[in-house]
Protein backbone atom coordinates (compact mmCIF):
# COMPACT_ATOMS: atom_id res chain seq x y z
CA UNK A 1 0.00 0.00 0.00
CA UNK A 2 1.38 3.40 -1.04
CA UNK A 3 0.65 6.39 1.21
CA UNK A 4 1.96 9.93 0.96
CA UNK A 5 1.37 13.64 1.05
CA UNK A 6 0.17 15.31 -2.15
CA UNK A 7 3.29 16.21 -4.18
CA UNK A 8 5.52 13.58 -2.58
CA UNK A 9 6.03 11.78 -5.91
CA UNK A 10 3.85 8.76 -5.12
CA UNK A 11 2.26 8.47 -8.58
CA UNK A 12 5.66 8.78 -10.29
CA UNK A 13 7.04 6.08 -8.00
CA UNK A 14 4.19 3.67 -8.79
CA UNK A 15 4.76 4.21 -12.51
CA UNK A 16 8.46 3.48 -11.97
CA UNK A 17 7.52 0.24 -10.16
CA UNK A 18 5.42 -0.89 -13.13
CA UNK A 19 8.25 -0.17 -15.55
CA UNK A 20 10.66 -2.12 -13.33
CA UNK A 21 8.28 -5.09 -13.08
CA UNK A 22 7.77 -5.17 -16.86
CA UNK A 23 11.49 -4.93 -17.55
CA UNK A 24 11.40 -1.45 -19.09
CA UNK A 25 14.86 0.17 -18.88
CA UNK A 26 15.74 3.84 -18.47
CA UNK A 27 17.22 4.02 -21.97
CA UNK A 28 14.06 2.61 -23.60
CA UNK A 29 12.05 5.07 -25.71
CA UNK A 30 8.66 3.75 -24.58
CA UNK A 31 7.62 3.89 -20.91
CA UNK A 32 4.54 2.44 -19.22
CA UNK A 33 2.24 4.75 -17.25
CA UNK A 34 -0.25 3.20 -14.84
CA UNK A 35 -1.23 6.58 -13.37
CA UNK A 36 -1.68 9.78 -15.37
CA UNK A 37 0.49 12.51 -13.83
CA UNK A 38 -0.83 15.62 -15.58
CA UNK A 39 -2.07 18.48 -13.44
CA UNK A 40 -0.83 20.81 -10.73
CA UNK A 41 1.77 19.56 -8.28
CA UNK A 42 -0.42 20.72 -5.39
CA UNK A 43 -3.38 18.63 -6.54
CA UNK A 44 -3.66 14.92 -5.85
CA UNK A 45 -3.60 12.79 -9.03
CA UNK A 46 -5.68 10.15 -7.25
CA UNK A 47 -9.17 10.96 -5.94
CA UNK A 48 -10.01 7.57 -4.44
CA UNK A 49 -8.29 4.29 -3.61
CA UNK A 50 -7.27 2.18 -6.59
CA UNK A 51 -6.22 -1.44 -6.27
CA UNK A 52 -4.00 -2.58 -9.14
CA UNK A 53 -3.51 -6.36 -9.50
CA UNK A 54 -0.51 -7.17 -11.67
CA UNK A 55 -0.68 -10.87 -12.54
CA UNK A 56 2.70 -12.45 -13.21
CA UNK A 57 3.65 -13.03 -16.85
CA UNK A 58 6.70 -14.58 -18.49
CA UNK A 59 9.41 -11.95 -18.81
CA UNK A 60 8.49 -9.97 -15.69
CA UNK A 61 11.40 -8.74 -13.59
CA UNK A 62 9.81 -10.28 -10.47
CA UNK A 63 8.81 -13.97 -10.04
CA UNK A 64 5.38 -13.29 -8.51
CA UNK A 65 2.12 -11.38 -8.93
CA UNK A 66 1.77 -8.05 -7.14
CA UNK A 67 -1.11 -5.97 -5.80
CA UNK A 68 -0.53 -2.22 -5.44
CA UNK A 69 -2.99 -0.19 -3.35
CA UNK A 70 -2.76 3.45 -4.42
CA UNK A 71 -4.28 5.94 -1.98
CA UNK A 72 -5.22 9.60 -2.60
CA UNK A 73 -2.55 12.10 -1.58
CA UNK A 74 -3.01 13.65 1.84
CA UNK A 75 -3.06 17.44 2.39
CA UNK A 76 -5.47 17.48 -0.52
CA UNK A 77 -6.52 20.84 -1.98
CA UNK A 78 -10.08 20.04 -0.84
CA UNK A 79 -9.02 20.21 2.82
CA UNK A 80 -9.07 18.08 5.95
CA UNK A 81 -12.51 16.59 5.20
CA UNK A 82 -11.07 14.99 2.06
CA UNK A 83 -8.22 13.55 4.13
CA UNK A 84 -10.78 12.04 6.52
CA UNK A 85 -12.53 10.48 3.53
CA UNK A 86 -9.22 8.92 2.49
CA UNK A 87 -8.76 7.34 5.93
CA UNK A 88 -12.32 5.96 5.68
CA UNK A 89 -11.60 4.54 2.21
CA UNK A 90 -8.50 2.76 3.53
CA UNK A 91 -10.59 1.36 6.36
CA UNK A 92 -13.25 0.12 3.90
CA UNK A 93 -10.53 -1.45 1.76
CA UNK A 94 -9.55 -3.74 4.66
CA UNK A 95 -12.99 -4.45 6.10
CA UNK A 96 -15.25 -5.00 3.08
CA UNK A 97 -16.12 -8.66 2.23
CA UNK A 98 -14.15 -8.50 -1.03
CA UNK A 99 -11.38 -6.28 0.31
CA UNK A 100 -7.73 -6.91 1.12
CA UNK A 101 -7.08 -9.85 3.49
CA UNK A 102 -3.31 -9.61 3.86
CA UNK A 103 -0.54 -7.10 3.34
CA UNK A 104 3.21 -7.30 2.72
CA UNK A 105 4.25 -3.65 3.02
CA UNK A 106 2.83 -0.28 4.02
CA UNK A 107 4.97 2.26 2.15
CA UNK A 108 5.11 5.85 3.36
CA UNK A 109 6.34 8.04 0.50
CA UNK A 110 8.36 11.08 1.66
CA UNK A 111 10.68 13.55 -0.09
CA UNK A 112 14.40 13.37 0.68
CA UNK A 113 14.63 17.17 0.81
CA UNK A 114 12.27 17.49 3.78
CA UNK A 115 14.49 18.30 6.76
CA UNK A 116 11.65 17.59 9.15
CA UNK A 117 8.29 15.88 8.85
CA UNK A 118 5.67 18.52 8.10
CA UNK A 119 2.54 18.80 10.29
CA UNK A 120 0.63 17.25 7.39
CA UNK A 121 3.00 14.27 7.22
CA UNK A 122 2.71 13.75 10.98
CA UNK A 123 -1.07 13.89 10.59
CA UNK A 124 -0.82 11.29 7.80
CA UNK A 125 1.31 8.96 9.94
CA UNK A 126 -0.98 9.30 12.96
CA UNK A 127 -4.14 8.78 10.91
CA UNK A 128 -2.84 5.74 9.05
CA UNK A 129 -0.97 4.10 11.93
CA UNK A 130 -4.17 4.37 13.97
CA UNK A 131 -5.82 1.97 11.52
CA UNK A 132 -3.35 -0.87 11.93
CA UNK A 133 -2.73 -3.50 14.56
CA UNK A 134 0.66 -3.82 16.25
CA UNK A 135 1.59 -6.84 14.14
CA UNK A 136 1.90 -4.60 11.04
CA UNK A 137 4.75 -2.52 12.56
CA UNK A 138 7.55 -4.55 10.93
CA UNK A 139 5.89 -4.19 7.53
CA UNK A 140 6.04 -0.38 7.48
CA UNK A 141 8.82 1.05 5.31
CA UNK A 142 9.76 4.43 3.82
CA UNK A 143 10.11 5.19 0.14
CA UNK A 144 12.23 8.34 -0.15
CA UNK A 145 11.77 10.20 -3.44
CA UNK A 146 13.88 12.91 -5.15
CA UNK A 147 17.08 11.30 -3.86
CA UNK A 148 20.51 12.28 -5.16
CA UNK A 149 23.17 11.07 -2.74
CA UNK A 150 23.80 10.66 0.96
CA UNK A 151 21.36 9.76 3.74
CA UNK A 152 18.00 11.55 3.29
CA UNK A 153 17.51 14.32 5.88
CA UNK A 154 13.89 13.33 6.51
CA UNK A 155 14.98 10.07 8.17
CA UNK A 156 16.37 11.93 11.19
CA UNK A 157 12.89 13.30 11.86
CA UNK A 158 11.37 9.82 11.47
CA UNK A 159 13.81 8.51 14.07
CA UNK A 160 13.25 11.47 16.41
CA UNK A 161 9.47 10.95 16.42
CA UNK A 162 9.85 7.17 16.94
CA UNK A 163 7.47 6.38 14.07
CA UNK A 164 6.65 2.62 14.28
CA UNK A 165 8.30 0.89 11.30
CA UNK A 166 10.56 -1.93 10.15
CA UNK A 167 14.16 -1.50 11.32
CA UNK A 168 17.52 -2.93 10.29
CA UNK A 169 19.98 -4.70 12.61
CA UNK A 170 21.27 -1.30 13.77
CA UNK A 171 17.82 -0.08 14.77
CA UNK A 172 17.46 2.33 11.86
CA UNK A 173 14.28 2.69 9.80
CA UNK A 174 14.33 0.62 6.60
CA UNK A 175 14.01 2.87 3.57
CA UNK A 176 14.40 2.77 -0.20
CA UNK A 177 15.71 5.67 -2.29
CA UNK A 178 14.28 6.74 -5.64
CA UNK A 179 15.33 9.41 -8.13
CA UNK A 180 12.18 10.89 -9.67
CA UNK A 181 14.03 12.23 -12.71
CA UNK A 182 14.40 8.61 -13.83
CA UNK A 183 11.43 6.34 -14.66
CA UNK A 184 13.33 3.22 -13.62
CA UNK A 185 13.96 1.81 -10.16
CA UNK A 186 17.39 1.62 -8.60
CA UNK A 187 17.67 -0.05 -5.21
CA UNK A 188 20.81 -0.99 -3.35
CA UNK A 189 21.76 -4.67 -3.34
CA UNK A 190 21.80 -4.67 0.45
CA UNK A 191 18.05 -4.09 0.47
CA UNK A 192 17.09 -6.35 -2.40
CA UNK A 193 16.75 -9.40 -0.17
CA UNK A 194 14.79 -7.90 2.73
CA UNK A 195 11.82 -10.12 3.56
CA UNK A 196 9.16 -8.31 5.57
CA UNK A 197 6.76 -11.27 5.58
CA UNK A 198 3.07 -11.29 4.71
CA UNK A 199 0.68 -10.25 7.49
CA UNK A 200 -3.01 -11.00 7.88
CA UNK A 201 -5.21 -7.97 8.54
CA UNK A 202 -7.33 -9.76 11.18
CA UNK A 203 -5.86 -7.68 14.03
CA UNK A 204 -6.17 -4.57 11.89
CA UNK A 205 -9.89 -5.32 11.46
CA UNK A 206 -10.18 -5.69 15.24
CA UNK A 207 -8.54 -2.28 15.69
CA UNK A 208 -10.90 -0.72 13.14
CA UNK A 209 -13.97 -2.27 14.78
CA UNK A 210 -12.78 -1.14 18.21
CA UNK A 211 -12.19 2.39 16.92
CA UNK A 212 -15.67 2.47 15.39
CA UNK A 213 -17.24 1.52 18.73
CA UNK A 214 -14.93 3.91 20.56
CA UNK A 215 -15.99 6.84 18.38
CA UNK A 216 -19.67 6.13 19.04
CA UNK A 217 -19.07 5.88 22.80
CA UNK A 218 -17.02 9.09 22.90
CA UNK A 219 -19.65 11.08 21.01
CA UNK A 220 -22.32 10.02 23.49
CA UNK A 221 -20.02 10.57 26.47
CA UNK A 222 -19.28 14.11 25.33
CA UNK A 223 -23.02 14.86 25.28
CA UNK A 224 -23.45 13.35 28.76
CA UNK A 225 -20.47 15.28 30.12
CA UNK A 226 -21.86 18.51 28.62
CA UNK A 227 -25.19 17.86 30.35
CA UNK A 228 -23.58 17.07 33.71
CA UNK A 229 -21.27 20.10 33.58
CA UNK A 230 -24.18 22.42 32.81
CA UNK A 231 -26.15 20.93 35.71
CA UNK A 232 -23.15 21.40 38.02
CA UNK A 233 -22.80 25.06 37.06
CA UNK A 234 -26.52 25.78 37.42
CA UNK A 235 -26.70 24.19 40.89
CA UNK A 236 -23.80 26.37 42.02
CA UNK A 237 -25.35 29.50 40.47
CA UNK A 238 -28.74 28.90 42.15
CA UNK A 239 -27.02 28.44 45.53
CA UNK A 240 -25.29 31.80 45.09
CA UNK A 241 -28.60 33.46 44.13
CA UNK A 242 -30.41 32.01 47.15
CA UNK A 243 -27.62 33.08 49.52
CA UNK A 244 -27.58 36.58 48.05
CA UNK A 245 -31.35 37.05 48.40
CA UNK A 246 -31.86 34.76 51.42
CA UNK A 247 -33.29 37.42 53.75
CA UNK A 248 -35.86 38.65 51.20
CA UNK A 249 -36.87 35.08 50.34
CA UNK A 250 -37.45 34.16 53.99
CA UNK A 251 -39.61 37.29 54.49
CA UNK A 252 -42.05 36.99 51.58
CA UNK A 253 -41.30 33.63 49.86
CA UNK A 254 -41.93 35.16 46.42
CA UNK A 255 -38.78 34.90 44.35
CA UNK A 256 -38.22 33.93 40.71
CA UNK A 257 -35.04 33.03 38.87
CA UNK A 258 -33.93 31.59 35.53
CA UNK A 259 -32.29 28.19 35.12
CA UNK A 260 -30.80 26.44 32.10
CA UNK A 261 -31.96 22.86 31.62
CA UNK A 262 -31.11 20.08 29.18
CA UNK A 263 -34.23 18.62 27.58
CA UNK A 264 -34.80 15.86 25.04
CA UNK A 265 -36.84 16.04 21.88
CA UNK A 266 -37.63 13.57 19.10
CA UNK A 267 -36.13 14.26 15.68
CA UNK A 268 -37.39 12.22 12.72
CA UNK A 269 -34.61 10.61 10.67
CA UNK A 270 -34.37 8.94 7.26
CA UNK A 271 -31.96 6.32 8.60
CA UNK A 272 -32.45 3.97 11.56
CA UNK A 273 -31.36 4.94 15.05
CA UNK A 274 -30.79 2.48 17.89
CA UNK A 275 -32.79 3.88 20.82
CA UNK A 276 -33.05 2.74 24.43
CA UNK A 277 -36.61 2.62 25.81
CA UNK A 278 -35.43 2.61 29.45
CA UNK A 279 -33.67 5.96 29.36
CA UNK A 280 -35.24 7.51 26.23
CA UNK A 281 -31.90 8.09 24.55
CA UNK A 282 -30.25 7.42 21.19
CA UNK A 283 -27.25 5.15 21.57
CA UNK A 284 -26.28 4.90 17.88
CA UNK A 285 -27.21 6.84 14.75
CA UNK A 286 -27.12 6.00 11.95
CA UNK A 287 -27.26 2.25 12.63
CA UNK A 288 -26.78 -0.09 9.67
CA UNK A 289 -28.10 -3.24 11.37
CA UNK A 290 -30.92 -4.43 9.05
CA UNK A 291 -33.38 -5.83 11.63
CA UNK A 292 -34.17 -5.74 15.37
CA UNK A 293 -33.46 -9.47 15.57
CA UNK A 294 -29.81 -8.76 14.71
CA UNK A 295 -29.42 -5.65 16.84
CA UNK A 296 -26.76 -7.32 18.99
CA UNK A 297 -24.44 -7.05 15.96
CA UNK A 298 -24.40 -3.28 16.43
CA UNK A 299 -20.99 -1.89 17.52
CA UNK A 300 -22.43 -0.41 20.72
CA UNK A 301 -22.98 -3.77 22.44
CA UNK A 302 -20.43 -5.68 24.48
CA UNK A 303 -20.22 -9.47 24.08
CA UNK A 304 -22.61 -9.83 27.08
CA UNK A 305 -25.31 -7.76 25.26
CA UNK A 306 -24.83 -4.70 27.50
CA UNK A 307 -24.88 -1.34 25.75
CA UNK A 308 -21.57 0.55 25.90
CA UNK A 309 -23.48 3.85 26.00
CA UNK A 310 -26.34 3.51 28.51
CA UNK A 311 -25.33 0.17 30.08
CA UNK A 312 -28.82 -1.29 29.58
CA UNK A 313 -29.42 -4.68 27.97
CA UNK A 314 -29.96 -5.06 24.22
CA UNK A 315 -33.56 -6.13 24.93
CA UNK A 316 -34.31 -2.48 25.82
CA UNK A 317 -33.10 -1.25 22.43
CA UNK A 318 -35.04 -0.82 19.19
CA UNK A 319 -34.30 0.44 15.68
CA UNK A 320 -36.51 3.47 15.07
CA UNK A 321 -36.89 6.25 12.52
CA UNK A 322 -36.16 9.00 15.02
CA UNK A 323 -33.42 10.02 17.38
CA UNK A 324 -33.43 11.73 20.76
CA UNK A 325 -31.69 15.08 20.61
CA UNK A 326 -30.72 17.16 23.62
CA UNK A 327 -31.15 20.92 23.71
CA UNK A 328 -30.46 23.57 26.33
CA UNK A 329 -33.45 25.76 27.26
CA UNK A 330 -33.83 28.61 29.74
CA UNK A 331 -36.85 28.27 32.04
CA UNK A 332 -38.31 30.47 34.77
CA UNK A 333 -38.63 28.92 38.19
CA UNK A 334 -39.77 30.10 41.60
CA UNK A 335 -38.35 29.56 45.08
CA UNK A 336 -41.77 28.28 46.19
CA UNK A 337 -41.57 25.41 43.65
CA UNK A 338 -38.00 24.62 44.68
CA UNK A 339 -38.92 24.63 48.38
CA UNK A 340 -41.94 22.39 47.79
CA UNK A 341 -39.80 19.93 45.80
CA UNK A 342 -37.25 19.45 48.59
CA UNK A 343 -39.76 19.49 51.44
CA UNK A 344 -41.72 16.75 49.70
CA UNK A 345 -38.54 14.69 49.26
CA UNK A 346 -37.28 15.28 52.80
CA UNK A 347 -40.72 15.24 54.53
CA UNK A 348 -39.79 18.28 56.62
CA UNK A 349 -39.85 22.06 56.52
CA UNK A 350 -36.71 23.50 54.98
CA UNK A 351 -35.03 26.89 55.24
CA UNK A 352 -33.05 28.64 52.50
CA UNK A 353 -29.84 27.45 54.15
CA UNK A 354 -31.01 23.81 54.19
CA UNK A 355 -32.03 24.00 50.51
CA UNK A 356 -28.60 25.45 49.66
CA UNK A 357 -26.95 22.51 51.43
CA UNK A 358 -29.11 20.10 49.42
CA UNK A 359 -28.22 21.86 46.15
CA UNK A 360 -24.51 21.75 47.05
CA UNK A 361 -24.81 18.03 47.72
CA UNK A 362 -26.43 17.51 44.29
CA UNK A 363 -23.70 19.64 42.68
CA UNK A 364 -21.00 17.46 44.23
CA UNK A 365 -22.78 14.31 43.00
CA UNK A 366 -22.91 15.80 39.49
CA UNK A 367 -19.19 16.62 39.65
CA UNK A 368 -18.38 13.04 40.64
CA UNK A 369 -20.52 11.77 37.77
CA UNK A 370 -18.60 14.11 35.44
CA UNK A 371 -15.31 12.63 36.63
CA UNK A 372 -16.62 9.07 36.18
CA UNK A 373 -17.82 9.82 32.64
CA UNK A 374 -14.52 11.45 31.73
CA UNK A 375 -12.57 8.51 33.14
CA UNK A 376 -14.77 6.15 31.15
CA UNK A 377 -13.84 8.06 28.00
CA UNK A 378 -10.18 7.86 29.01
CA UNK A 379 -10.50 4.10 29.57
CA UNK A 380 -11.99 3.67 26.10
CA UNK A 381 -8.92 5.33 24.61
CA UNK A 382 -6.54 3.36 26.79
CA UNK A 383 -8.09 0.10 25.53
CA UNK A 384 -6.50 0.74 22.15
CA UNK A 385 -3.03 0.55 23.69
CA UNK A 386 -3.33 -3.22 23.69
CA UNK A 387 -3.87 -3.60 19.95
CA UNK A 388 -3.22 -0.39 18.00
CA UNK A 389 0.06 0.89 16.58
CA UNK A 390 -1.01 4.48 17.28
CA UNK A 391 -3.56 4.31 20.11
CA UNK A 392 -3.50 8.05 20.98
CA UNK A 393 -3.76 7.44 24.73
CA UNK A 394 -5.09 10.39 26.74
CA UNK A 395 -5.07 11.06 30.43
CA UNK A 396 -8.31 12.22 32.04
CA UNK A 397 -6.84 15.74 32.28
CA UNK A 398 -5.92 15.65 28.57
CA UNK A 399 -9.44 14.62 27.67
CA UNK A 400 -10.99 17.40 29.77
CA UNK A 401 -8.71 19.86 27.97
CA UNK A 402 -9.96 18.58 24.60
CA UNK A 403 -13.56 19.06 25.76
CA UNK A 404 -12.79 22.68 26.73
CA UNK A 405 -11.23 23.35 23.31
CA UNK A 406 -14.26 21.75 21.66
CA UNK A 407 -16.68 23.92 23.68
CA UNK A 408 -14.80 27.11 22.75
CA UNK A 409 -14.88 26.10 19.10
CA UNK A 410 -18.55 25.03 18.83
CA UNK A 411 -20.06 27.66 21.18
CA UNK A 412 -23.33 25.75 21.59
CA UNK A 413 -25.95 27.14 24.04
CA UNK A 414 -24.68 26.89 27.61
CA UNK A 415 -21.02 26.60 26.52
CA UNK A 416 -19.70 29.27 28.91
CA UNK A 417 -21.24 27.51 31.90
CA UNK A 418 -19.91 24.12 30.74
CA UNK A 419 -16.42 25.53 30.21
CA UNK A 420 -16.47 26.97 33.72
CA UNK A 421 -17.46 23.59 35.18
CA UNK A 422 -14.89 21.73 33.08
CA UNK A 423 -12.14 24.09 34.26
CA UNK A 424 -13.18 23.46 37.86
CA UNK A 425 -13.11 19.73 37.13
CA UNK A 426 -9.65 20.12 35.61
CA UNK A 427 -8.42 21.76 38.83
CA UNK A 428 -9.90 18.92 40.88
CA UNK A 429 -8.14 16.34 38.71
CA UNK A 430 -4.83 18.18 39.17
CA UNK A 431 -5.28 18.06 42.95
CA UNK A 432 -6.34 14.40 42.72
CA UNK A 433 -3.26 13.54 40.67
CA UNK A 434 -1.08 15.25 43.26
CA UNK A 435 -2.66 13.25 46.06
CA UNK A 436 -2.17 9.99 44.15
CA UNK A 437 1.55 10.70 43.87
CA UNK A 438 1.95 11.15 47.63
CA UNK A 439 3.52 7.97 49.09
CA UNK A 440 1.47 5.96 51.57
CA UNK A 441 3.11 4.37 54.61
CA UNK A 442 2.58 0.77 55.68
CA UNK A 443 0.12 1.98 58.27
CA UNK A 444 -1.86 3.69 55.52
CA UNK A 445 -0.90 7.22 56.62
CA UNK A 446 0.18 9.90 54.16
Amino acid sequence: MMIGETGSGKSTLINAMINYIMGVKSEDDVKVKLIEEKGKATASKTSCIHVYKINHLEGFHIPYSLTIIDTPGFAHTEGIEKDKETVQQIKDCFTSPHGINEIDAVCFVVKASDERLTPVQRYVFDAILGLFGKDIEKNIIFCVTHCDSGIPKVLASVSELSVPCAKDIYGNAIYFEFNNSDSSLNTSEAKDNINLGTKSVILTREVLKEREALQIVLECLVQSIEEVMLKTHEKERIVNILKQHGADIERNGHFEYEEKETRKKKIETETDATNCSECDSTCHHPCLVPHDAFIYFCEIFYWNSTCRICEHNKSSHRREKFKWQKEVVTVKKSYAELKQKYEKAQSEKMSVEMICEKLNSERQEAELKGIRLTEKARDCLQRLREIALKPDPLSTADYINLLIINEKSNRKPGFTERISSLENLQNQMTIRKGLESVPVTAAGEI
